[in-house]
């Protein structure tokens, strides 16, 4: 076997890949960058989703509905005089035989009854619609054997107490003919009238 080469296996060949193959494998390769904008575009997703998903619950609501049993009624204020068994009304008459043949230093009392037929507590002022030759007073209670303290009513009005709603109670309304009285008013009668006025008291 002189004067020959010896016979070499075949190795096989690799062809150059085409350029436009080399290309289309290098856009499909994954880099880092392309995975990491995929993932961050999943994650995206996946908080617009959880955000739809939470923003849905915006949608919903309820509603009740409250019925008031309430009644609001105003209060008012009315008062009524009553004398004896007479009828209670704005006004009430003392027969003048109960001040006759009254003398200088003399004191006398009736009772009559005031009511309260409004809702509301009431303060009460009282005056005279004229003056009087007699000392006039008026308290609330029962008439006593003597003369009621604290100033004679006047023209003027001056606090006289107060009431409450719908409540009643006796006053006594005293004359007195003072002993300095002039003569000529002695053994005579007189006429008045007392004009009891009511303000409402916050409650």
């Amino acid at each position: 076997m002189t004067g020959s080469r010896a016979t070499r296996p075949e190795q096989p060949r690799h062809r150059a890949a085409q350029p436009w193959v080399r290309r289309l494998l290098q856009i499909l390769r994954p880099t880092p960058r392309g995975a990491l904008a995929a993932t961050a575009a999943l994650l995206a997703g996946i908080l617009v989703a959880a955000g739809l998903a939470a923003g849905s619950y915006a949608f919903l609501n309820s509603q009740a509905t409250v019925a008031s049993a309430v009644t609001i009624k105003s209060g008012n204020l009315a008062l009524t005089v009553q004398y004896g068994a007479g009828t209670a009304g704005s006004a009430a008459t003392i027969p003048t035989t109960a001040w006759a043949t009254m003398l200088p230093g003399d004191v006398v009392g009736q009772e009559f009854t005031l009511a309260s037929t409004g809702t509301a507590g009431s303060s009460l002022t009282a005056r005279l619609s004229a003056t009087s030759a007699w000392q006039i007073r008026m308290a609330f209670g029962a008439c006593p054997g003597t003369q009621l303290t604290g100033a004679a009513l006047t023209t003027t009005a001056s606090a006289a107490g107060s009431i409450s709603g719908n409540s009643s109670s006796t006053v006594c309304v005293q004359a007195a003919l003072p002993p300095n009285a002039a003569a000529s008013v002695s053994g005579t009668s007189t006429t008045f009238t007392i004009i009891i006025d009511s303000t409402q008291v916050p409650s």
